[in-house]
């Protein structure tokens, strides 16, 4: 009998140990502050979640307001930017590009820490202010929904200097979706260069936008190009060089014209002159007459063309990632490969240019193997 008290009183104990146990732990647990009561992760802002995790929930305009104080703030996580732009490319079209437009109408702005870089495809992969980024993000999502609302806004913002940066991106979103608007953009580059104080202090995207000249095919800009070729920032000159070079890739026949015309442009630069005449396709007969005008010009020195021989089979290009135009093919087609040995076949047969018999056989010689 009092064995079994005994166990009784065990298993009493047992229990109130094991409730005792629950207890302390239900009441163990955080609870919320009273004043401040928890929101679910859904509505929460990204100010408390690592790279936007948290965000996925928020509108395109909540998106860039939050990202925006952030950025002002300095509390702006790494990643964020590059976590905003793939959330707002992969958004709803037509909502992304109202907040973009609605935020972009306030003239807010702010530094992002980043670069002026182009990627392939000429979307930015950095910006360096907020403006600029939405401006790009604008131009992209336009495009591939097939709206107008970038070309509307960009052409609205060509009319005052806001920056060379902004110009930039908004002549390429142009070109996007206004490919015919040449005249057009060729106009506001030929603004661009006149204002000083972007000549006079060439950013990236001043130099980038060079290449919205390539785009134009407008060979008249050959004058402002050697202008710069000459100029005292090293920047520039690269950037007029690799602009010309790629200009008489695309408008070959064009460019040979308005050289062959103006005598005086490249004149003290007798070899690059050259390569810009190496460009031509011989298969196509005003490009054969435009370098046999070169070849007969009496003001052009035998060692320019020469040069223009020694790489007439294989032109040279700059290659990168370029804001407008595509880079040129790797390889010539073989129509043009037909058209020189053609050519050259001819004028050294019935010896057109006797002061260079000597060049003309050795190109013979090399692209007939």
């Amino acid at each position: 009998m009092q064995t079994s008290r005994v166990l009784r009183f065990l298993a009493l104990l047992a229990l109130l140990i094991v409730a005792g146990y629950f207890l302390g732990k239900r009441f163990s647990q955080p609870r919320a502050s009273p004043g401040k009561p928890q929101r679910p992760p859904a509505a929460r802002d990204i100010a408390g979640s690592q790279n936007l995790a948290e965000s996925r929930a928020l509108s395109p305009a909540n998106l860039l307001s939050q990202i925006f104080d952030r950025l002002r703030d300095g509390s702006l996580q790494p990643g964020d930017l590059a976590a905003m732009r793939r959330m707002l490319l992969a958004a709803d079209p037509h909502e992304a590009m109202a907040a973009i437009l609605s935020f972009l109408a306030t003239g807010r702005d702010a530094r992002t820490g980043e670069g002026f870089a182009i990627q392939k495809g000429g979307g930015l992969a950095a910006a360096p202010t907020f403006r600029v980024m939405l401006l790009d993000l604008l131009g992209r999502i336009a495009r591939d929904a097939g709206s107008e609302d970038a070309l509307a806004f960009s052409r609205a913002l060509l009319t005052r200097k806001t920056s060379a940066d902004e110009w930039a991106i908004a002549l390429r979103n142009v070109a996007w979706a206004a490919p015919g608007e040449r005249a057009f953009l060729a106009e506001k580059m030929r603004e661009m260069f006149a204002y000083q104080p972007w000549r006079q202090q060439p950013g990236a995207g001043f130099l980038e936008a060079f290449d919205v000249i390539v785009f134009t095919r407008d060979a008249t800009f050959a004058a402002d190009l050697a202008a710069m070729a000459t100029s005292e920032d090293e920047a520039t000159r690269r950037a007029a060089a690799a602009a010309m070079d790629r200009l008489s890739e695309m408008a070959p026949l064009d460019v040979m014209n308005y050289l062959n015309g103006h005598p005086a442009e490249f004149a003290d630069r007798p070899f690059l002159r050259a390569d810009y005449f190496s460009k031509a396709d011989l298969s196509q007969p005003q490009q054969r007459q435009a370098i046999e005008a070169y070849l007969a010009r009496a003001d052009v020195t035998v060692a320019e063309k020469d040069k223009l021989l020694s790489v007439l089979a294989s032109p040279g290009s700059f290659v990168g990632d370029t804001l407008v135009t595509e880079p040129s093919a790797a390889d010539d087609p073989p129509e043009r490969t037909a058209g020189l040995r053609a050519a050259v076949g001819e004028w050294v047969k019935g010896n057109r240019f006797p002061d260079l018999r000597g060049p003309l056989a050795q190109l013979q010689q090399r692209i007939a193997e």
